[in-house]
């Protein structure tokens, strides 16, 4: 998996960039707050396993919490903490779970807002995006590290508060030694609360 490591230093690059960059404190660019729930689909079973929700999606206490902080109108940092737990017998790689499985999921990503060319930034009813990053997966306390690629959209409902939906796909860096540790795709629904420096009443 050297491509995906070398996506995952050529993102850390950028993202620093990004840091240094005059638009990081802009008070015109907002930090923005998530708030909502995921599902995730590491059942192994391709496209056959996408509509079979009730053996191959996790959702049990599928809690997500994210900051991003917003770069001129086209850009984004953010950091997000999943939680999910696996239920026995779940489909799992292929396999039926015997335990339970307490999961974490902790991850960076870039996002690009590509709609904000074609749209107004503040009014549009839907903000669409890509997003990549690279985050580390927990079950159980063993961790596995991803490399992860999604597309999201918001939808306006005023300019502080937005509904937000988002599927990504994570793919492991590393070898697979046992069922657990390797690609999923993860879906989030939640809401974003959008915090200025400067009051846009």
């Amino acid at each position: 998996m050297r491509i995906t490591r070398y996506i995952i230093y050529v993102l850390m690059i950028f993202t620093c960039q990004l840091v240094k960059s005059q638009s990081f404190s802009d008070p015109d660019n907002p930090w923005i707050l998530g708030f909502g729930l995921n599902a995730i689909n590491d059942s192994g079973g391709g496209v056959k396993g996408l509509f079979n929700v009730s053996d191959n999606y996790n959702y049990s206490n599928p809690y997500r919490i994210s900051v991003e902080k917003r770069f001129a109108d086209h850009f984004g940092l953010e950091v997000a903490t999943n939680l999910n737990r696996f239920l026995e017998g779940k489909t799992v790689n292929g396999r039926s779970l015997e335990n339970d499985i307490d999961f974490i999921a902790l991850d960076g990503s870039v996002k690009f807002y590509f709609t904000n060319f074609f749209v107004d930034v503040n009014r549009s009813f839907i903000e669409g995006y890509m997003a990549m990053g690279a985050g580390k997966s927990f079950y159980d306390g063993t961790g596995a590290v991803l490399a992860n690629v999604g597309f999201g959209v918001n939808y306006y409902v005023t300019e502080i508060f937005r509904l937000n939906t988002q599927v990504t796909s994570k793919f492991s860096t590393g070898a697979i030694t046992n069922e657990l540790g390797s690609n999923y795709i993860q879906i989030n629904i939640g809401f974003i609360i959008r915090i200025y420096k400067k009051s846009r009443i």
